[in-house]
């Protein structure tokens, strides 16, 4: 059960640097080799406009009336051309138009003869950097995300959940399809939404994590370690994440389990009931945003909803997105573990026990109970 519904952007995700970031980093390396190269000759005797300086066998031939910063500064932005329709080249993009354009800008750099020529050389060619990023960074997350989709699409053709209680099959891994991670509320969504730098670059980061975690998922699908032991595709995300030394909880969608961590180390694991295939649980990196015990959690759908429910009192609440998803208990509910997450009967829950979640995550009160004792404000939540 959760008590919102779910939002178009994932607010607290945890991603790795991303491609725009190794670009200002390897130009700004360039420029402050410019700068200490500068600094080395600086203290030498003066010497003709002509003459080679050398350093580390590295022969450096400044054009008459050039600054050497200058031209460096030439080369560093060729070379951050060159790296941005590499990338668009890597997610079959049409690079025609900026190919040229390199080409252009680097011949019209080598036949620059005064300084003034050179600048003007310069701001084109910073204007035609510029104006690729936005379009490289949308093929490479178009790439992605298409990715995504077909790998969440092909999986659940192949493995399905064939529900006895109401003759349904439900495809696994929905969790990841247009109900989840590739549909409008979320991925979609985002790339929708998205315009600036910064927009395509967190989607590229959500997308390249969406997509560790369902490999992951996949691995773990045919994994017959028990719930309650230390699984490995834990623990290569946990490395991949760089969370080995913190506090962890695990949680697999396809075990409807939960581990939970402490520097690398399991402590506790749990069975849980995750998202309806209506609306499924996040999938995603994640940490506590808020703890409150007790609360009370109340629909923001009218009652004529299928998804609606009357005002429930929760004895533990850990939330995890700031639009209503939150590791809980449900009282309401017997069982918990696999196949929980579908249409099944609860021979001891209530009426809302019959299906899964709202996207939330729901335990035991006592499960819930520890759980709320172990995490802090923001212990990291890792659900492949």
């Amino acid at each position: 059960m959760k008590d919102r519904v779910s939002a178009m952007h994932q607010t607290s995700r945890q991603t790795p640097l991303s491609f725009w970031t190794r670009v200002q980093k390897a130009s700004l390396c360039i420029l402050l080799f410019s700068f200490f190269l500068l600094s080395a000759c600086s203290g030498t005797t003066t010497q003709s406009s002509t003459s080679t300086r050398t350093n580390n066998n590295l022969a450096l031939s400044p054009t008459p009336g050039i600054g050497l910063t200058q031209q460096n500064e030439g080369n560093a932005q060729l070379q951050a051309f060159q790296q941005w329709i590499a990338l668009m080249q890597q997610y079959h993009g049409d690079v025609t138009t900026y190919q040229q354009q390199y080409s252009s800008d680097q011949q019209a750099l080598r036949s620059a003869s005064s300084a003034q020529a050179y600048t003007q050389a310069l701001q084109t060619l910073n204007s035609h950097v510029s104006a690729i990023r936005i379009p490289a960074m949308k093929v490479e997350s178009m790439f992605l995300f298409q990715e995504l989709q077909s790998d969440a699409s092909s999986f659940g053709q192949q493995h399905t959940y064939n529900d006895a209680y109401n003759n349904t099959t439900y495809p696994l891994g929905y969790q990841y399809g247009s109900n989840g991670a590739t549909g409008p509320l979320w991925l979609q969504g985002e790339l929708s939404a998205a315009q600036t730098l910064s927009d395509y670059q967190q989607a590229v980061e959500d997308l390249n994590m969406d997509l560790t975690n369902f490999q992951a998922m996949m691995t773990d699908f045919g994994d017959q370690t028990p719930y309650n032991q230390v699984h490995q595709t834990d623990l290569q995300l946990m490395k991949h994440f760089g969370f080995m030394q913190s506090k962890v909880v695990v949680v697999s969608i396809i075990e409807q389990a939960m581990r939970v961590y402490d520097n690398g180390k399991l402590v506790k694991a749990f069975q849980v009931t995750t998202g309806q295939p209506d609306l499924p649980t996040p999938p995603g990196t994640w940490w506590v945003e808020g703890k409150k015990a007790p609360t009370e959690f109340k629909a923001d759908v009218p009652p004529s909803s299928p998804n609606w429910y009357p005002p429930t009192p929760i004895n533990y609440a850990m939330q995890f997105h700031s639009n209503g998803y939150f590791l809980h208990d449900s009282w309401w509910r017997s069982q918990y573990g696999p196949g929980t997450n579908f249409p099944h009967l609860d021979p001891g829950g209530t009426q809302y026990s019959i299906h899964g979640s709202h996207g939330c995550v729901n335990l035991s009160k006592d499960d819930a109970g520890w759980l709320y004792g172990f995490v802090q404000l923001y212990t990291l939540i890792l659900i492949y």
